[in-house]
């Protein structure tokens, strides 16, 4: 859900909360400003009621004669003036022909020596009248204002929430291998402001320490290569002495093979570290059956060595969105491992469809987690032949390039890699 909608609907139930107050308070003065208004409404008639009492008291006429439907008066004795007493009260409604809440005057009136009990009573607003009338306008603002908050973050979204959009597109869009600056929006407003320059300070620092970091990755893996180039070849002139012991003989090649580990380490670390900083375009299109048929003519020599038996069912033009640098390393880690992990005299299929590359190879039963597969320095046996990195780097491949790899052992070793 996004930000101003949010907002929008907090704003709502804020509203809610302010509006059903906003109600009860109005219903409260409506009700009590009614009430006001019609007391001084019944005052006033009792006015003009004192002035004709006056007027018919000197005259000696009939008061019985200005009694009506609101108006009742009848001459009393045992009775002391009082001021006006106002009150509810129920009477039949003159039109209504029903009895309705009205609103009642009572006072004792003297005039000239004579008393006179005055009763008048209207028609007030009842509460529930008021209530209704309440409710209905409190909705319809309700109403009105809900539109206005929509309408109104429609608008603002578009408008004013742009800058910030365009920022989060920049953002999404930045690669940090990329030597453009971020194109950040110009905004007037202080906190995009203050994000753009956040933004824009985050992705220099990125980029300066992704290029200090790739300089010393570069470099440390060249200058690494020379002196293990250095150390082999002297190595070498060892071995081509005449006057080695047996001993002497394994310590040396013991220290090429630590050397060649060492080598292979450090150009699979590289090649980790160059996927994990993207710079391989993984929307190459790879012919896999091409790859596939080289990298196993590579690898011919080893699997006569060790005496395997190789059947290979590769289905002609087989592409794959796939970078052909990295697809060869999948591949070549995929036959390495079914080399390595297998017995003398045992089996290697190799099967490449359009939906799968298969690779499958006899051998002991895996003494780690199957979940622990791909991780990376994971060593079945524990010995020091592996650096532990070839199926990881088989599964950063396959991630980097959204493909699914898979390892099962059912007698057999079996990496599938979806395509």
């Amino acid at each position: 859900m996004q930000l101003l909608t949010k907002t929008t609907l907090y704003y709502l139930l804020i509203s809610i909360f302010v509006f059903g107050i906003g109600g009860v308070v109005a219903y409260n003065l409506i009700s009590d400003e009614i009430s006001l208004e019609t007391d001084y409404y019944l005052r006033g008639i009792l006015d003009r009621i004192d002035n004709r009492l006056e007027h018919y008291v000197e005259n000696d006429l009939d008061v019985s004669r200005m009694n009506g439907t609101r108006v009742q008066i009848r001459e009393v004795h045992d009775l002391e003036p009082s001021d006006p007493i106002y009150t509810d009260t129920l009477a039949m409604h003159p039109h209504l022909n029903q009895m309705e809440m009205m609103r009642k005057l009572y006072s004792v009136r003297e005039v000239n020596g004579h008393k006179f009990e005055v009763a008048i009573t209207d028609v007030i607003v009842e509460d529930s009248d008021i209530y209704e009338s309440v409710v209905k306008i409190i909705t319809r603002l309700f109403v009105l204002l809900a539109l206005a908050l929509l309408i109104g973050g429609v608008i603002i979204s578009r408008f004013l929430m742009n800058p910030f959009n365009e920022t989060l597109s920049a953002i999404d869009s930045f690669a940090v291998k990329d030597l453009a600056p971020v194109n950040l929006p110009k905004s007037s407003t202080k906190e995009f402001k203050q994000l753009n320059t956040f933004v824009k300070n985050m992705t220099e620092r990125a980029r300066s320490e992704y290029q200090a970091l790739k300089s010393f990755s570069e470099n440390a893996s060249h200058e690494l290569q020379t002196p293990l180039a250095i150390a082999k070849g002297k190595l070498d002139l060892l071995l081509e002495g005449q006057t080695l012991t047996e001993e002497q003989y394994k310590n040396i090649l013991s220290a090429q093979n630590s050397l060649s580990r060492i080598s292979k380490l450090g150009r699979s670390l590289s090649i980790l570290t160059k996927m994990d900083n993207q710079e391989f375009d993984p929307s190459e299109t790879t012919d896999v059956s091409n790859l596939v048929n080289d990298s196993l003519e590579d690898f011919r020599e080893l699997f006569d060595l060790k005496k395997l038996n190789l059947r290979s069912y590769i289905s002609p033009k087989v592409t794959a969105k796939l970078n052909k640098h990295l697809g060869t390393i999948l591949i070549n880690n995929l036959l390495h491992n079914a080399i390595r992990h297998n017995i003398e005299g045992g089996e290697v299929e190799v099967t490449l469809t359009e939906n799968e590359l298969r690779v499958e190879n006899s051998g002991a039963k895996p003494e780690k987690p199957r979940t622990h597969m791909f991780s990376r320095f994971s060593k079945d046996d524990g010995t020091s032949e592996s650096s532990g990195l070839g199926l990881a780097i088989v599964k950063e491949i396959c991630d980097y390039h959204r493909l699914a790899v898979d390892y099962t052992y059912n007698g057999k070793h079996q990496l599938v890699v979806q395509l």
